[in-house]
């Protein structure tokens, strides 16, 4: 065996930067479903659409080394509803902020003053 081919063999066996964080990739992805499966309510979560997009945005990393068509279009999707769901998680919890203000404005000056 030719020492090109001997380097070629241990290339391919050594785990590559990219394999490496579509690994962590699809920890993240795991981690949120598994904690889905055990808190239903989680999905209502910023931090679950948050490890979501981190998952996919890893994910396309890694697949920018190993071109994947199918693996690719899937994971975009993916990628782009959980950015909506950090974009309504968002604008929810903003939008709850400024109705308590708003309910709490109106209590401190719709109360009696005290004698």
């Amino acid at each position: 065996m030719g020492l090109m081919e001997e380097n070629k063999r241990e290339s391919q066996a050594m785990l590559s930067h990219y394999d490496a964080v579509g690994i962590v990739g699809v920890a993240l992805g795991l981690y949120a479903y598994a904690r889905l499966q055990w808190q239903r309510d989680y999905a209502k979560r910023l931090s679950y659409s948050l490890l979501n997009t981190i998952n996919a945005t890893l994910l396309l990393y890694s697949l920018s080394n190993s071109w994947n068509l199918a693996a690719v279009i899937s994971t975009s999707m993916f990628g782009l509803l959980s950015l909506y769901g950090v974009y309504r998680c968002l604008k929810y919890t903003y939008r709850g902020d400024e109705v308590l203000k708003r309910l709490a404005d109106r209590t401190r000056t719709s109360a009696p003053d005290p004698l």
